[in-house]
């Protein structure tokens, strides 16, 4: 009899034991679960929060370069408005040098002076810069040499309406593609855009 109650001691020990193991097992389990969900939270968190930084430094980027380069456009188109007019009015007829230096056409290099500085500029692709750097270099050039004398009228004004409608069919339509692509990226994120209309007095022929 007393064999028994020792055997039914030392078992109720042993489930005791055995519960307080258990005990400390799911303790344990039940930290190391919250600390897995407390992990996995902050990570989830700082990846939503990381995506949204993405998206808005993207918005920005676009918005930023839908501006600049439709600005560049509106100037490229308004200075060739500009050159065609001088180019049938002046510098491609037989007029008198006073007459041409009278009238020197005004223009407008405010947004190509302002892209170099503007840290957006070397996200424009290079065709659209070199393409604008090329049409200013040849009509200043043939303008100085038209004032000068050294090239005569004709040939003046077929370089310069050569130049013209190069611009004109070739560069602008593709300036003008890209920044219809960055609106609709743009409209993409509900973010509405405006076209810009240049309003510079010194485009405008004396």
């Amino acid at each position: 009899m007393e064999q028994s109650t020792q055997g039914d001691n030392h078992q109720s020990s042993n489930t005791s034991m055995l519960d307080d193991e258990i005990k400390k097992i799911s303790y344990w389990v039940g930290q190391s679960i919250m600390l897995v969900a407390t992990v996995l939270g902050v990570f989830l968190a700082a990846q939503v929060g990381l995506r949204q930084a993405i998206i808005f430094d993207d918005i920005a980027s676009k918005e930023s370069n839908y501006y600049l380069r439709q600005s560049l456009y509106q100037e490229v188109s308004d200075n060739v408005a500009l050159l065609r007019t001088y180019n049938d009015e002046y510098l491609g007829r037989n007029v008198p040098k006073q007459t041409l230096l009278a009238n020197h056409p005004k223009i407008s290099y405010y947004v190509w002076e302002t892209m170099k500085f503007s840290p957006f500029t070397l996200e424009t692709p290079s065709h659209f810069l070199s393409e604008s750097r090329a049409f200013y270099d040849l009509a200043e050039d043939l303008i100085a040499k038209r004032e000068a004398g050294i090239l005569g009228a004709g040939f003046v004004k077929k370089l310069m309406n050569d130049k013209l409608d190069h611009v004109e069919k070739n560069v602008l339509p593709l300036i003008k593609a890209n920044t219809d692509k960055l609106a609709s990226e743009l409209a993409d994120y509900d973010v509405p855009v405006e076209s810009v209309v240049l309003e510079d007095n010194h485009a405008d022929m004396p």
